[in-house]
């Protein structure tokens, strides 16, 4: 049996498994929140198919567009009807509700499935992602890590969320952490802004909470810009300033982006070329050498100290009055703090 559904009507159902039948380089760039992709068509075949359309014949793209899914559809049902074993129903979509979806969600209708066709496809749900947001004026607080390169925030923020406490982690979301070194530690993955916006979207709308933790960042990370709402809430959140010593520093930048091998090494090397005008050549031929020769420790440290605490005093100035300022030796430490923080204004109790 097949129902064409509105997106606003299905996407919080948790009987519903979405179905994405666009192709895979379609769905990478985004999708809805835990869909599937069974795509109809490889990347190389849905390139091939529009340029048939548009260049040679609409009718012969449409055959041979037939061709290509009719080769798949065995393997298609077999899946599905697996994925609906635990009393699951199936929505499909494409990118606008059109041949794709309804070619597939008319077949797997006819096979005894039930079946939901998402009307619009993508398209519609994109635009209901971009509504929700703009119309989000929940009453949200941030509470926002500060503090230099090296004292763990990322790793602060992936310790409170395992312990059950909500977590913004921007970074991880656009997958870059903002510096020239951004993308080093999400091996050059790049995060589009439809994506990052869908996993915003997910997230407040599933974890309902009144507050969560982030970090300080600009309001542009990578190649991603955060909506204006939600920049606004960090600017005006609750702000904490984190600290530690040098060595603890060093040793969490060497988490982070220190995998001994010769691409990262690579990796390293053209990022400290970008500073060439910050640093000079003189020290950036150093740094470089110094990679090569795997003195790592070195460079962190002569970054820091010369070139990311100078840049990151002014952020860290810019905030008149902190809430709270922790300075820590070992990371449990601040962690605790931290919790207290949240306890004191009651928002949670202590887990």
């Amino acid at each position: 049996m097949l129902n064409k559904v509105l997106i606003e009507d299905i996407i919080e159902r948790k009987d519903v498994i979405f179905i994405d039948v666009r192709s895979p380089i379609e769905y990478e760039e985004d999708h809805i929140p835990g869909a599937y992709n069974l795509p109809i068509f490889t990347n190389s075949e849905r390139e091939e198919i529009g340029y048939i359309y548009k260049q040679v014949d609409k009718d012969k793209a449409k055959e041979l567009g037939l061709k290509y899914a009719s080769d798949k559809l065995y393997d298609y049902f077999i899946k599905l009807k697996k994925l609906c074993s635990n009393d699951k129903k199936i929505a499909v979509y494409c990118y606008r509700g059109g041949m794709r979806s309804n070619s597939i969600a008319q077949v797997l209708s006819i096979m005894g499935l039930e079946v939901y066709l998402v009307i619009g496809g993508y398209k519609s749900y994109r635009k209901y992602v971009i509504n929700w947001l703009n119309e989000y004026n929940k009453d949200l607080e941030l509470i926002v890590l500060h503090g230099y390169t090296g004292v763990a925030k990322t790793k602060i923020l992936n310790i409170l969320k395992k312990k059950g406490y909500p977590v913004l982690n921007l970074e991880q979301m656009a997958q870059n952490s903002g510096s020239v070194f951004g993308s080093i530690s999400f091996d050059n993955k790049s995060c589009s802004q439809k994506s990052f916006e869908s996993e915003l979207y997910k997230i407040l709308r599933d974890e309902k909470s009144k507050y969560y933790f982030t970090e300080s960042e600009s309001k542009r990370i990578g190649k991603v810009i955060m909506p204006q709402f939600l920049f606004a809430k960090l600017i005006n959140g609750r702000h904490i300033l984190l600290n530690t010593n040098i060595n603890n520093r060093i040793e969490t930048a060497l988490e982070d982006y220190i995998k001994e091998d010769k691409k990262n090494d690579d990796r390293l090397i053209f990022a400290i070329c970008k500073l060439k005008n910050a640093l000079g050549k003189k020290v950036v031929l150093e740094f470089i050498d110094r990679i090569k020769n795997k003195d790592y420790e070195y460079v962190i440290k002569e970054l820091m100290e010369k070139y990311y605490d100078p840049l990151y005093n002014y952020s860290i100035d810019k905030i008149e009055q902190y809430d709270k300022i922790i300075m820590y030796n070992k990371i449990e430490e601040a962690i605790e703090e931290l919790k207290a923080f949240t306890n004191n204004l009651g928002l949670r109790g202590d887990m």
